[in-house]
């Protein structure tokens, strides 16, 4: 039954395959005795089984029977939001404006009434702009302070931005202090461009400037309003309101959509709640439902623990 099983799993069905012999409590939990068998489970619970072998036919044909009336989840096929800018007379010309400068996504109550004036300013003031120059031009992205310590910041930021250099290519962040811009180089310490799309860059620091904290995982819900923050087009980082639209509606790594495509520009950018913490970070745009595409904060600790220095944002 494996190639049936196989070629189900590459058409989107969510079907698993269990060996009994190293899954004996699932095997306990839901009474199977015999094998093969083949088990719908709906919120933990069974809601029906066949036992034997199947038919690819029939086992395609079983599954369907017992699918809810709602679509399967998604699979993204979002749009990039990095900006790219071509050289122009050798030196690197700064991509327009974004038509999106400073909006309110979900025309929802003003700024001052939704979240404290602190979350939306502390948030601006950790995004950095990353400037990534290569032969054919430069891409611009954004990035989230979320640790500082001993002259050195670590910027969280989208892993896809790093995917075309393989995290080598030189890196700009420019750090804005309310005295002015101060430009730095950036040194990528981990990317993944492809599973979570999370990297993480340290620069030198001056200090002045609060980190953001990581929210911890299970707090972001439905119709949370939320601010996100990033560099329109390479322009100055600003703010956008919204409210959160879904969760995990796309299949893959814990995701997030908020109400409002999101600029090119604003790849890498955060996304907080009412308290001013981290859940996410913007990696793709879905024009067509007008939705922002958010890859969970939690990655970031996945990556922090590659590294063996999640105690960094732990302790925080």
């Amino acid at each position: 039954m494996k190639p049936g099983i196989t070629s189900l799993q590459h058409e989107g069905y969510d079907i698993r395959i269990v060996d009994i012999t190293k899954n004996e409590s699932l095997v306990k939990r839901y009474g199977v005795k015999t094998i093969p068998a083949t088990v719908i489970i709906r919120k933990g619970q069974i809601e029906d089984r066949r036992i034997g072998y199947l038919t690819d036919q029939r086992l395609r044909t079983f599954i369907d029977s017992k699918k809810p009336t709602k679509e399967k989840p998604k699979v993204s096929h979002s749009v990039t939001t990095i900006s790219r800018a071509p050289i122009i007379e050798g030196s690197f010309e700064k991509a327009s404006h974004s038509r999106w400068m400073s909006v309110n996504r979900a025309r929802i109550q003003p700024f001052s009434e939704m979240l404290p004036h602190s979350v939306g300013r502390q948030l601006l003031r950790a995004t950095v702009r990353i400037k990534l120059k290569d032969k054919s031009g430069i891409s611009y992205g954004s990035g989230t302070i979320i640790h500082s310590q001993q002259g050195e910041a670590l910027i969280a930021t989208c892993g896809h931005l790093f995917r075309n250099g393989q995290g080598k290519t030189p890196i700009d962040v420019d750090i804005f202090y309310p005295s002015g811009i101060q430009q730095v180089k950036g040194r990528v310490l981990i990317y993944d461009a492809d599973e979570y799309d999370v990297a993480l860059v340290t620069i030198p620091f001056d200090g002045g400037i609060t980190p953001i904290k990581l929210a911890l995982p299970g707090t972001t819900t439905k119709e949370q309003r939320v601010i996100s923050s990033g560099s329109n087009g390479g322009a100055r980082p600003s703010l956008e309101r919204t409210v959160i639209n879904s969760i995990n509606r796309y299949e893959g790594p814990d995701n997030i959509q908020i109400h409002g495509a999101p600029a090119g520009g604003r790849s890498g950018g955060g996304l907080v709640n009412q308290d001013g913490l981290l859940i996410g970070i913007c990696n793709a745009a879905d024009h067509d439902d007008n939705e922002g595409f958010y890859v969970s904060s939690r990655y970031i600790t996945l990556m922090l623990q590659r590294l063996g220095i999640d105690d960094l944002v732990r302790d925080q």
